[in-house]
């Protein structure tokens, strides 16, 4: 069975609009058996997910196909309990589709759905977990720790992104705050100790990134040997940050060039510990939910059925 979940107001409003002219008219014409829930306001998708989840071990083949972008995707991530069971896949219809671009799905709603609807066989892919002394949460994307999680706290409030967003320029807010959170970054120190031993310490981190794919904050490259079924997590860090070396080397970000900077390097991981000074923001797919200064962070390779 499918179950489709559907966000309305997705894609500046158009959600239900591809909804009832591309989507279900396709499932119809096809005999296609789905069932079909619309989202009211955050946490709805995780949620439904959890719901459809529990009854998964009773069906056939339980697929959920979710309507949106990364913000979606971590809401589904959250409520599937039964990942033995749950096929997951997605139509991007959101503003931030950095896992949809590593994945390399098409922005074409019907030919996503054609594939979908085709695939024989779900691929293994890796989630992450982040724990802090709070809580425990899943990320498909990326684990953001700092400057670019500050980044995403104020861009969930920017009132300029969501008028961008109606003329399908919302990904300019990240360069403009991304630019002014350089200046705005507090001083801290982190100490990070992997699981095979090695020990960090990162004296005025800007921040430090942990992915399961490439791409973060509308398409920047933060970790480019990063493979979403290798069972690892990539990090991206920063530190001793200098603003003029800063912004040399943000829009080299956007080809994986970056990491050829003084001050930025790449890690592959399966688990770690980061300890700062201070606490800071603490962000899984650009979803912002706690300030922070413990946090583990590991891999769980092979977590989601994924179908596209």
């Amino acid at each position: 069975m499918y179950h489709f979940i559907v966000n309305p107001v997705s894609r500046s409003g158009k959600g239900l609009i591809l909804w009832q002219k591309k989507i279900e008219p396709i499932l119809k014409k096809k005999n296609i058996p789905y069932r079909v829930e619309y989202t009211k306001q955050r946490g709805d998708t995780t949620e439904l997910c959890k719901k459809i989840s529990a009854n998964a071990k009773n069906e056939d083949n339980c697929i959920i196909v979710a309507l949106g972008g990364d913000g979606t995707v971590n809401d589904a991530v959250q409520g599937i309990e039964d990942f033995e069971n749950t096929t997951f896949a997605l139509i991007p219809t959101g503003s931030g589709n950095d896992f949809a671009k590593d994945m390399k799905i098409s922005k074409n709603v019907k030919k996503t759905l054609k594939k979908i609807l085709s695939a024989k066989k779900p691929v293994q892919i890796d989630l992450g977990q982040v724990t802090t002394d709070r809580t425990v949460r899943k990320f498909a994307v990326s684990c953001g720790f700092g400057y670019d999680a500050a980044i995403a706290q104020k861009t969930t409030h920017s009132i300029l992104k969501k008028r961008l967003n109606k003329i399908g320029l919302g990904k300019l807010v990240y360069l403009f705050l991304g630019i002014q959170q350089v200046f705005k970054a507090p001083d801290a120190d982190a100490d990070i100790e992997f699981d095979d031993g090695r020990k960090i310490h990162l004296p005025k981190v800007l921040f430090a990134v942990s992915m399961v794919h490439k791409y973060e904050g509308g398409g920047m490259m933060f970790c480019p040997k990063a493979k979403y079924d290798d069972g690892l997590l990539d990090m991206c860090h920063i530190h001793s940050k200098s603003v003029p070396g800063f912004f040399a080397a943000l829009p080299f970000a956007f080809s994986g060039l970056h990491c050829l900077f003084p001050g930025i390097k790449l890690e592959k991981f399966k688990k770690c510990t980061i300890t700062t000074s201070i606490p800071l923001w603490l962000a899984t797919d650009g979803e912002v939910w706690q300030k922070a200064d413990r946090i583990i962070v590991e891999s769980l390779p092979g977590k989601l059925k994924f179908i596209y």
